[in-house]
């Protein structure tokens, strides 16, 4: 029921979140004096009239930042807040039941991570069905809702897109309609109380999508700071998955991210004690149990899948699993307890060691392979799904799965296979005093570099880029735990030693977007082995990219505090006259302002040109909360020693929370054709995704679009084109729809250029 006393001091439209807590809310159990609660509220009334005039148009939430307010407005908001109850009705509790949310860890953060949950703590206990079933996230998020005693935990199922600012709210259940009962024939209608909102937070911004991506070549990288990700004993093993999370196995316990591992003091699994697979956080944080009473998984290159082992009395089963914890099959079946993981050949082929024996399972047909006799060799298959690297009883080589016949014969001693995204193969062949690194290419191999004398190399590990491969370096015959990294490039150059010469760095692996390497660490006190991550960063090695990126900073924020003449120094006559005519506009208009901005593209022009056309989301905000965007497309020139900006073309506005939206395009470009990778900031419907809804079109409308996929883990559309050099025009059409059917608000065009 509507309060006119509320709704009469409450006219800013600022304050009508609050506004709506307080109607939508079950006021507290009543003090023991029943008239002292009319009397407190009068009070607060009063004083709330004498406070609050037409010019605080300020957001009743700002009470939450420190000194946001007057200390006698504040005074008021906190009386409100004890006597009113800024409140949730809790469905089905007992009479007088009411419980508050705490907002304040997250409300109106700007720097919330994009893989870790989203925690609502009560002051209570609470119905915690009535809860979970009124939660509404925007931009839509399918989540996982757990509880950590009186908090919920919200687990995004995808990681959340950056740059992007999310409203989670409750959203009271409708009532059951009722029969009335003085007119028998009428049944009232279901009433729905107004949405209020819970929390606003934004998440990280993600790195500029460069026009030239980043080279993970030795002398680019440069290593960052070791952290680790949980206690020795308590991650049995760890890999990648390729949205950049980790498939983790743990000893079995009580469900939870605080649950008792029942590791023992060596830092092992008690004997015979059952594990857990779970999905867990870069941050270490468990994100969602995946397979109870799994181990040893192994995540496939693309489509979201693993494998793993459950053992059942004396049978082991290879199980696939998806991302949620579904099982997709049960691949193969084996007695006893394996102990080594299998091994993907591409997306739907599996290998495994059964007793000895090689053996390769496909998924969605089978597979005739000749079967080798195998011992503890390393084992790895290509991203394409073609090839099979196999060290066996009888020498390594490297099958053909898609014949089953054809085969490569591969120096004797040679070990630790790994694959690179492009399709070549690195291994070593040790030798008396140190290790040979070979590498495959184009079925013809040979060596690329050696270690010097009396270091052994091992645990190879490709970079994202495949410019280089990082790998473990140890003394020859050492019985020290210390391993150092090295990253050397793909053709045996420039060989450089990173992390700390003290400490060791066992099975480095980097993670798909090669911002960390995780890797194990023995742990000094108890002798168990710890799982880290050590941060990586690659220089885009682009000097003329990185100084018009600056110049776009100077002037985006010239823009933002308000400052026209500032902005305008940063212009030439062009753009200045694009601003003054009406194409774009330079500062934010009366009633609200520019809150914040982030790159959404970056495209050179033309090959090693010195004018850049950078694309620029804008945010408008009122009283502190972003309400409306839009996009402009900054064309840069180089004049003298600096850049400038040399034209602008804006976009229309676009209201916030009203469907998925585009966050990011990026091209990446090569001689056999161009990637156009498309990310959103929702939970799409995948089969929203296709060849009619997101087109590549040249200046004549035609669709020069090759084809599509949709890396849901990732926001990810990818669009591969092939079309002569020239500007195109990207296109997402309101055919694209989240997971709850809500389509974009706005088709989406950007220009894209295509050099060659």
């Amino acid at each position: 029921m509507k309060d006119p006393e509320l709704q009469e001091i409450f006219t800013d439209r600022a304050h009508q979140e609050v506004v709506d807590l307080l109607e939508t809310s079950r006021p507290a159990a009543p003090p023991l004096d029943p008239h002292f609660r009319s009397y407190l509220r009068a009070k607060l009334m009063t004083e709330a009239r004498r406070t609050l005039g037409p010019q605080a148009a300020r957001p009743w939430f700002s009470f939450l930042r420190p000194g946001a307010l007057a200390p006698a407005m504040a005074a008021v908001a906190a009386g409100f807040i004890v006597v009113l109850g800024v409140e949730v009705y809790l469905h089905n509790q007992p009479t007088g039941s009411s419980v508050a949310y705490n907002i304040n860890q997250l409300d109106r953060k700007t720097n919330v991570a994009t893989t870790e949950p989203i925690k609502i703590p009560f002051s209570g206990p609470v119905d915690k069905n009535a809860i979970e079933a009124s939660i509404q996230i925007e931009p839509a998020t399918a989540v996982s809702k757990q509880w950590e005693g009186n908090t919920l935990v919200l687990v995004p199922n995808h990681q959340l897109a950056a740059n992007t600012t999310y409203t989670v709210s409750f959203k009271p259940l409708a009532t059951t309609p009722t029969p009335n009962p003085s007119k028998p024939s009428i049944t009232t209608k279901p009433s729905v109380a107004p949405t209020p909102v819970v929390v606003h937070f934004t998440t990280t911004p993600a790195p500029v999508p460069p026009a030239v991506p980043p080279s993970f070549n030795s002398s680019n990288v440069k290593w960052g700071s070791d952290s680790r990700l949980a206690e020795a004993g308590t991650i049995l093993n760890a890999t990648w998955t390729p949205a950049g999370q980790l498939l983790v196995t743990v000893p079995a316990g009580p469900a939870g991210p605080s649950a008792s591992t029942g590791a023992t003091p060596t830092g092992l699994p008690a004997a015979k004690a059952s594990t857990d697979i779970w999905l867990m956080s870069a941050l270490g944080t468990r994100l969602r149990l995946l397979a109870p009473g799994a181990t040893l998984p192994a995540a496939a290159p693309t489509g979201g899948l693993f494998a793993s082992w459950s053992t059942s009395g004396n049978q082991s089963s290879l199980q696939i699993r998806d991302l949620q914890g579904n099982l997709v099959s049960s691949a193969a079946s084996v007695a006893g307890v394996p102990d080594r993981a299998a091994a993907w050949v591409g997306n739907d082929r599996v290998a495994y060691v059964d007793h000895g024996v090689l053996r390769i399972v496909g998924l969605h047909a089978p597979v005739n392979a000749t079967t080798f006799k195998v011992d503890h060799g390393s084992l790895a298959g290509s991203v394409d799904g073609q090839l099979l690297a196999v060290e066996s009883t009888a020498g390594s080589l490297v099958l053909d799965v898609t014949s089953g016949d054809t085969r490569t014969k591969l120096p004797n001693g040679a070990t630790g296979f790994a694959w690179s995204v492009n399709g070549d193969l690195a291994f070593t062949v040790p030798r008396d005093n140190g290790t040979d690194l070979y590498l495959l290419t184009k079925g013809t191999f040979a060596p690329i570099a050696t270690s010097p004398s009396g270091q052994t190399w091992s645990d190879l590990n490709w970079g994202p880029d495949a410019a280089s491969i990082l790998l473990a370096s140890k003394p020859t015959g050492s019985s020290s735990s210390v391993s150092n990294l090295a990253l050397i490039n793909r053709d045996g150059s420039s060989l450089k030693t990173f992390g700390s010469v003290l400490q060791e760095y066992s099975l480095p692996q980097w993670s798909p977007a090669g911002d960390l390497v995780l890797f194990t660490r023995r742990d000094d006190g108890t002798g168990g082995k710890a799982f880290w991550t050590a941060t990586a960063t690659a220089s885009a090695g682009d000097a003329e990219e990185q100084q018009a990126l600056a110049e776009v900073d100077s002037f985006m924020q010239a823009r933002i505090r308000g400052d026209g003449n500032a902005a305008q120094a940063e212009m030439d006559d062009m753009a200045r006259a694009a601003y003054q005519g009406g194409g774009a506009t330079l500062l934010s208009g009366s009633g609200s302002q520019f809150d914040r901005y982030y790159i959404v593209t970056v495209q050179r022009l033309t090959t090693n040109s010195t004018r850049f056309l950078v694309g620029v989301r804008v945010f408008n905000a009122k009283s502190g909360v972003e309400t409306s965007f839009f996009e402009e497309q900054l064309t840069l020139l180089r004049q003298g020693q600096k850049y400038v900006i040399h034209g602008a073309k804006a976009s229309a506005l676009r209201p916030i929370g009203h469907g998925p939206t585009v966050v990011s395009v990026q091209v990446v470009q090569s001689t056999a054709g161009a990637q156009v990778r498309i990310r959103f900031d929702a939970d799409l419907n995948p089969t929203s995704v296709s060849d009619s809804t997101i087109t590549v079109r040249d200046a004549q409308g035609n669709d020069v679009s090759e084809h599509i996929t949709f890396d849901a883990d990732n926001h990810l559309a990818t669009v591969a084109v092939n079309p002569p050099a020239g500007t195109y025009q990207l296109v997402v059409t309101t055919g694209v729809t989240d997971i709850n059917g809500v389509a974009l608000a706005q088709a989406y065009d950007a220009p894209l250029v295509i050099n060659r």
